[in-house]
């Protein structure tokens, strides 16, 4: 992991070599799911809270009735969502879960909800499109107070010892492309990114953005704010034309393509596993994950032997 943070080829790929650290996912993520429900169905989460399906997707139980259309979202006394103070408590927290996860793993601190998926776990995906169409300017300035939020707590994961690399998590694209105008991103989103990566730069650590989907129209101006490290969904993207046109100096996580694993044989995922060996040439700071939530029989073992085979220099 630290020689493809430097963009040092390692001996081999890594794969799952990383665990990521979340402070109060209560809040900024999906609280404790428990496990999952089987492919098709919906669960809760442990408290309550959330409804979720094993593909990732999720939504509060409450949303219908706090937000019942865009008027309600508009509407909402920005006072409940609490902007943290950077200090003692919340630092010796972050310290704890760094060397809680450092035990097993690589660790690596993510924040999950920046501003986009923020909203659309705490308002619903319904109101939340309404209120960001209809009137963005007051929608902008709920996502100040999210980036209120975001800010203090990057801030608070940069100054923990230990920290090398920063995800900042934020969905603003589906498979198809972006789900919000990028104008509205250039004015709301991207300067509070720009801030957040800034913040996490002085400190002397790194950032590696990610969202799902295929967010690449935005992808310069994505680059203006300078991340270290970029993600891509290669069932949405092709990682060699997006990994081209951002430059070897970053740092890929690659979510290896789910529509291979899940759907494909196992000549789909040689050939996709022997594409990123090629890009490995050129590309030194990749690592990846292996997609998929419902591998086909024989699939998962076949990732691992080709893996093994390809992916594994020495």
């Amino acid at each position: 992991m630290q020689k493809a943070l430097r963009l040092e080829r390692p001996s081999r790929m890594p794969c799952g070599d990383h665990a990521m650290v979340e402070y109060r996912p209560d809040v900024y993520h999906l609280g404790d799911r428990g496990p999952l429900p089987p492919p098709g169905k919906i669960g809760r989460t442990k408290d309550g809270k959330r409804m979720v399906t094993r593909d990732g997707g999720v939504w509060p139980t409450d949303a219908r009735e706090n937000y019942r259309d865009h008027n309600d979202v508009l509407d909402v006394d920005l006072n409940r969502f609490k902007v943290e103070e950077v200090g003692e408590p919340m630092l010796s927290v972050m310290e704890r879960l760094l060397k809680e996860r450092s035990e097993k793993a690589y660790p690596v601190p993510m924040h999950y909800g920046t501003l986009i998926t923020r909203a659309t776990i705490e308002f619903g995906w319904e109101p939340f499109l309404m209120a960001i169409a209809l009137d963005p300017e007051r929608f902008g300035k709920i996502l100040d107070r999210f980036g209120e939020a975001s800010l203090a707590v990057a801030e608070g994961w940069a100054q923990t010892d230990g920290t090398e690399v920063i995800v900042i998590h934020d969905d603003i694209a589906a498979t198809r492309g972006l789900f919000i105008h990028p104008e509205f991103s250039r004015r709301y989103v991207l300067p509070w990114y720009d801030r957040i990566f800034s913040t996490i730069h002085k400190a002397g650590r790194k950032v590696l953005f990610i969202s799902d989907g295929n967010y690449s129209e935005i992808l310069d101006d994505l680059l203006e704010l300078r991340p270290d490290g970029l993600y891509v969904e290669s069932s949405s993207m092709k990682p060699g034309d997006f990994m081209r046109r951002a430059g070897r100096d970053k740092l890929f996580l690659i979510k290896t393509n789910s529509l291979t694993i899940d759907f494909g044989k196992p000549e789909d995922i040689y050939k996709e596993l022997a594409a990123l060996r090629d890009l490995h040439q050129d590309f030194p700071g990749m690592m990846i994950y292996r997609g998929g939530g419902n591998p086909r029989p024989g699939n998962a073992e076949a990732f691992e032997n080709y893996f093994r085979e390809l992916l594994v220099y020495d």
